[in-house]
């Protein structure tokens, strides 16, 4: 019996032999990719904190170069001049507004393009825009200096607004220098070109209505830190009673501006016309037709000549 058993023993010693051997030959092969996965885990994590080291050393640099911009005495004459020239504009604007309610004058564009417009058509007119660029100009890297380092900036939403109108002064300082060389457009044709590129993308209501709300956003917006003086934190000191008053006008009536401006792009969406989305000019030819409307013009209008007032008064009394 015991010479029967010895066989079975055999067997069962070389089918562990064998399972031996093939978890050998795994071993042998899974090792040098289990090391590889190593090496390549440990090469992404060191790809990963030299990014993310360069990325705080590009963070930081940047943070101090801001604040070195925001608070450069050459940023800060440069967005007074800026501020002033903005203040101009919007004055003209204004007036412009009026025209269309006194005068009639509906052929008037009664926006920053209209006034760039009529400048460049004075003598020296191309001079006045060149150095509107240069205001312009520095208006935007100070307002977006001021978004990174977060100075005076007492909310995120403060800094959000230094962005946004860094953005806009971006916008306005490019059309100062295409009207200097002759190549400007009226901002109702921006805007329907614009529109128009949208509408031509997959989605491109959506994207038109999504612009649209974040017109009509910074026009809440506006109509908030007018209501809750939240722009007196721009200035330097308070600038006086009655100039406090026509900065609450001005933001408030200018946040309804740019509501209808959002409207119009939602309008534009809807029926898939691009002729209904004419920004500025638009929205206040839109409110000369609606009801009662000579006096809705009117109001906006003078809005628009005291945000102009403002805008002037923060060039004298620049927060720095």
């Amino acid at each position: 019996m015991s010479t029967g058993g010895t066989p079975a023993r055999t067997d069962g010693h070389s089918e562990e032999g064998a399972l031996a051997a093939v978890v050998h030959e795994a071993e042998e092969v899974v090792a040098p990719v289990v090391e590889a996965a190593r090496e390549a885990a440990d090469t992404v994590r060191g790809a990963a904190e030299t990014v993310a080291e360069v990325t705080q050393q590009a963070a930081e640099t940047t943070a101090r170069a801001a604040e070195v911009a925001e608070t450069h005495a050459a940023v800060s004459a440069g967005a007074r001049l800026g501020f002033l020239l903005d203040g101009l504009l919007h004055v003209a604007m204004g007036w412009a507004g009026l025209q269309v309610v006194w005068l009639g004058r509906s052929s008037t564009t009664a926006d920053e393009s209209g006034a760039l417009t009529a400048i460049s058509t004075t003598l020296g007119g191309r001079a006045v825009l060149w150095v509107g660029f240069v205001g312009f100009t520095v208006v935007t890297v100070w307002n977006l200096a001021r978004a990174v380092t977060g100075r005076h900036c007492h909310t995120r939403l403060k800094r959000l607004e230094h962005a946004a109108d860094g953005v806009a002064y971006a916008t306005v300082a490019w059309a100062a220098a295409a009207f200097a060389v002759g190549a400007g457009k009226t901002s109702r044709d921006s805007t329907m070109g614009i529109t128009r590129s949208l509408l031509d993308l997959p989605g491109g209501v959506a994207l038109v209505i999504g612009a649209g709300l974040a017109v009509a956003g910074v026009g809440a917006f506006s109509i908030w830190s007018g209501a809750s003086r939240d722009f007196l934190l721009d200035l330097a000191r308070p600038p006086g009673r009655l100039l406090v008053t026509v900065g609450v006008a001005g933001f408030v009536t200018r946040g309804i501006a740019f509501g209808i401006v959002g409207l119009l792009f939602v309008i534009a969406a809807l029926t898939h016309d691009v002729t209904a989305s004419t920004g500025i000019d638009g929205a206040l030819h839109f409110l000369q037709r609606a009801p009662a409307g000579r006096w809705a013009l009117a109001v906006v209008s003078l809005g628009l000549v005291a945000f102009g007032v403002y805008l002037m008064t923060r060039a004298r009394h620049l927060r720095r």
